[in-house]
């Protein structure tokens, strides 16, 4: 199993239960179509948001070279 798996399966747990509390409030019909929405969704959403916040991490830790370097794959830029 990729990391990509994982991740998928994370943002659908979360964004089913979260659309189902969300939408429990209004009716039953509400959640059970805020658990469809918020699995179909959080799974779509979830990937990339940890992509951007891991990307996000690099920058204020590494600064801005390192993280175009390992963006491009800059084969001279030494990785440990």
């Amino acid at each position: 199993m990729n990391l990509i798996e994982p991740m998928i399966l994370a943002g659908a747990v979360l964004g089913g239960v979260a659309g189902a509390v969300l939408g429990f409030a209004s009716g039953i019909g509400w959640a059970v179509g805020g658990l469809l929405a918020g699995v179909v969704l959080g799974a779509l959403a979830f990937p990339p948001l940890l992509i951007a916040l891991g990307l996000l991490f690099i920058l204020v830790t590494q600064g801005p070279r390192k993280l175009l370097s390992l963006v491009r794959g800059d084969p001279r830029v030494k990785r440990r």
